[in-house]
């Protein structure tokens, strides 16, 4: 289900979890932790600088757009982050 993007996007303490339980360890030092809206958990590429957006549980994917947040495969959410 689509999240508005007027839904507030917070800061504090990063939650990795998500990012873990998706990537190589290798790969967790190529993102930074920007926040989260709703339940979901916002990460920037520091090279490509396009989002990884993932549930809290680690569970789904999202892409912003359009004004919300729409799921999206985790294979599709990957590609778009790495290319």
């Amino acid at each position: 289900m689509p999240l508005p993007s007027d839904a507030a996007i917070t800061f504090g303490e990063p939650n990795w979890t998500p990012l873990e339980l998706v990537l190589s360890a290798g790969e967790l030092d190529d993102f930074m932790y920007m926040g989260r809206t709703g339940h979901i958990e916002l990460y920037k590429h520091r090279l490509t600088r396009r989002y990884l957006n993932i549930s809290s549980d680690g569970g789904m994917f999202y892409r912003y757009s359009n004004g919300t947040y729409v799921e999206i495969s985790r294979s599709d959410a990957l590609d778009h982050v790495r290319s």
